[in-house]
């Protein structure tokens, strides 16, 4: 199966709820096309991956079954922007979920295009495009952490719930430090700040606290945790208009892979990056989300 869904008509029925994609939120644009050489790349497509494509400029949904190209259409689409409607590289944003998906797509495009040709396009995942950003920003004192911040990995993540809980005197063969980290987690993919979880229980007051501290002892750290790196950045854009506007406005179109398993925290980003220009291209499988359990919802 693969079915291409174009445009705000579609679009928006499917994703009001979500990225509001309204008139007033993502307005059609008018394509601007330039005269191109042929492309053999695009005789080896069939009729539906040369749709999606061959798109124009607005919102584009892409939904198809496994094996069935969704992530050369991306790539290829990537190209096609570049070759045939003369968008610089500099302007075009790519993520995916895994380094070895980016890495994949950076091939490709590069085989494409040749890598003089693609050089500059933003190409990564959720994580490497926001610590990008981040490291960027931090020196302009908006973030409580300085540029050269530290990425704690699972298990420096697990240690320093550890030091929390030890600090709050509790005991951490009752109350887990894993099952603490993925309240803690959980909380951060869905913009939650430790003051605004439920308090029901005793167990519930444990997680705030601890999250509270585990936060503190990260910013002594000039550290950051890996779902820190997407809810800062998100942060950064929502309290500061001006920053968002300088990405917003640099990325005039922005592409995802594998758009199902897309959580809270990295669908905000996203409508935050598409806030100027309102082009963006996803592809994905609803039938094939692996990340349900962390909170993709999209």
């Amino acid at each position: 199966m693969f079915q291409l869904l174009l445009q705000a008509g579609v679009w928006s029925f499917i994703f009001s709820s979500k990225f509001d994609s309204r008139s007033s939120i993502f307005p059609s644009a008018p394509p601007r096309m330039v005269q191109y050489p042929a492309m053999d790349y695009l005789n080896k497509l069939n009729p539906q991956q040369r749709q999606a494509v061959t798109a124009p400029p607005g919102q584009t949904l892409v939904l198809a079954g496994p094996g069935s190209g969704k992530t050369r259409v991306l790539t290829q689409r990537i190209a096609y922007l570049i070759e045939a409607m003369g968008v610089r590289p500099y302007a075009i944003l790519a993520v995916t979920f895994t380094n070895k998906a980016a890495r994949a797509m950076t091939e490709r495009v590069d085989a494409l295009l040749g890598g003089a040709r693609s050089r500059g396009v933003w190409l990564g995942t959720f994580h490497s495009i926001c610590a990008r950003i981040l490291r960027t920003e931090a020196g302009s004192g908006l973030l409580p952490f300085q540029n050269n911040f530290v990425i704690f990995d699972a298990d420096d993540q697990q240690n320093l719930v550890k030091r929390a809980l030890r600090e709050l005197h509790v005991d951490d063969k009752i109350h887990k430090p894993a099952a603490i980290h993925a309240r803690i987690s959980e909380a951060k993919n869905n913009l939650v700040n430790p003051d605004d979880l439920p308090v029901r229980s005793y167990r519930d007051e444990i997680v705030v606290k601890t999250f509270k501290r585990y936060n503190e002892l990260l910013q002594q750290s000039n550290a950051v945790d890996f779902d820190d790196l997407l809810l800062w950045t998100v942060r950064l854009f929502e309290e500061h208009p001006d920053v968002t506007a300088k990405y917003a406005q640099r990325f005039e179109y922005v592409l995802v892979d594998e758009f199902q398993d897309t959580n809270q925290v990295q669908y905000a980003l996203l409508k935050l990056l598409c806030s100027y220009h309102h082009n963006i291209f996803v592809v994905g499988d609803e039938d094939q989300s692996i990340y349900r359990w962390r909170g993709a919802d999209y």
